[in-house]
């Protein structure tokens, strides 16, 4: 287990292996907010209004699971290392709630739902924060960070489309491709597990003080200036795409008049585009900044999403390149966010000595799933309450097919260039964390000095 930190550029072998802990993480994301609650609202009979309620409660439980699940990452100390001991021990607390939700036949209670759901997401908690906080742990460069987070978005898109192209070219549809993708889940888990604690080193970064996290942690870490706007900007760019998500197979068969086959279609071509899209964001990063590029990918992405849902409906030739591009831009928000974070924990260990990269990412990945639940939580009750019927073959009225446009368009669009104004002012740029790196070096040297400690 290495104990200083790593400097230059990270062999291309390492990334790869790391970044295959994103996997499970893309394999599993696009079932639980496309597939899974269609699934349990239409084939299995559960009410729609229930199952958004469902979704949303499991989620905002997150609020306190993923923060705790983060002091105790901040607290942990091992010889496996901090972070891969809790990548171990979500494995199995994954699939066990994976072979709940995904097997799960008709006759099933609201109860059941909200229990395996909320198992199945402490493991996805702890599957995510020990990834992310491992990373940014992984080098302390600022570019370097930028290609860490967008090769494990480039993994976790693979694991999406995975998940999502084996039904399709298997000819599952329904129940039957649910549960071929929770066995691509079941089977995923455990091998990209095994590859990232075997080839992946872990830094153990000196600490000035006794390095014990608290609750009294929060307060101070949710008010830093650069968090705060992280925090906020997060969550908008989450609830706002999040909201199509739901409606989105809806959307396209019901309002749109395009097949299942042709609206999964979409969705991978949408998926796929983050291959492209990550590695461009990236280098937007080295360029302009981190910041930047996230104002640029908001305002871009707010024009796509006005202008797709109103293209004529069948024109697969025109709306399939148009959601290429809008998944090429959506890629850069949750990637570039998370490397930020990685700096913000810099300057924190900078300003107090204390290492609180685990509680800085079990905020912004409690934003995010908040914002994803507010987004079911809203969406599928508001589209009831227009008066759609959520049966397969139902057939609704203009009024309530209107409505599904007016929620598919208009929040997501203003939410993200809401998103944009927030980063507005933030003040983590490129010069300003080399000074950070440069003083933590060598105070860090300073306490392995003292430790008696090599510092190299």
């Amino acid at each position: 287990m290495t104990t200083v930190k790593p400097k230059g550029p990270i062999p291309l072998r390492t990334i790869m292996a790391f970044s295959l802990a994103t996997a499970p993480v893309g394999a599993l994301s696009t079932p639980l907010l496309v597939n899974l609650p269609p699934y349990y609202a239409g084939l299995l009979g559960l009410s729609l209004a229930s199952v958004g309620l469902i979704f949303g409660a499991v989620k905002l439980l997150d609020i306190f699971i993923d923060p705790a699940i983060g002091m105790l990452m901040d607290r942990t100390r091992t010889r496996l290392g901090r972070y891969r001991v809790w990548l171990i021990c979500s494995a199995p607390i994954l699939m066990i709630g994976t072979w709940k939700l995904f097997f799960a036949g008709p006759g099933v209670s609201e109860i059941y739902l909200f229990l395996w759901l909320t198992l199945m997401y402490i493991g996805f908690s702890m599957l995510v924060l020990s990834q992310v906080a491992w990373g940014a742990v992984l080098t302390d460069d600022y570019d370097e960070r930028s290609k860490v987070y967008a090769f494990g978005a480039v993994t976790g898109v693979l694991g999406g489309v995975m998940a999502l192209l084996v039904p399709i070219l298997m000819g599952k549809e329904g129940a039957e491709a649910i549960q071929l993708m929770g066995w691509i889940i079941l089977l995923t888990v455990p091998l990209t597990t095994l590859i990232v604690t075997l080839a992946t080193p872990e830094t153990i970064r000196p600490s000035l003080h006794a390095d014990r996290a608290s609750l009294k942690d929060f307060p101070k870490l949710i008010a830093h200036p650069a968090m705060r706007r992280l925090l906020l900007a997060d969550l908008l760019f989450t609830v706002g795409p999040a909201i199509t998500s739901p409606l989105y197979l809806f959307f396209m068969k019901q309002a749109r008049g395009y097949t299942e086959a042709e609206a999964f279609i979409m969705l991978i071509l949408f998926s796929l585009a983050g291959l492209f899209g990550a590695p461009i964001w990236a280098v937007s990063a080295m360029k302009l900044g981190k910041h930047r590029s996230l104002i640029l990918a908001a305002v871009l992405y707010a024009v796509c999403q006005a202008v797709l849902p109103l293209l004529p409906s069948k024109s697969f030739w025109l709306l399939a390149p148009g959601m290429f591009v809008a998944g090429g831009i959506l890629s850069a928000f949750a990637f570039l966010v998370r490397a930020m974070v990685a700096d913000v924990g810099d300057q924190v260990r900078l300003e107090t000595g204390k290492d609180r990269i685990g509680i800085l990412y079990s905020l912004v990945t409690s934003t995010a799933k908040i914002g994803s639940a507010l987004a079911v939580a809203i969406a599928l009750p508001l589209l009831a309450g227009f008066g759609f019927n959520a049966a397969p073959d139902a057939t609704n009225t203009p009024e309530a097919l209107m409505g599904l446009l007016l929620l598919y368009t208009v929040p997501p669009v203003t939410l993200v260039l809401l998103a944009a104004w927030a980063i507005r002012g933030y003040a983590l740029g490129r010069t300003e964390h080399d000074e950070i790196r440069g003083a933590l070096a060598l105070r860090d040297a300073e306490a392995l000095a003292a430790a008696g400690t090599p510092a190299g």
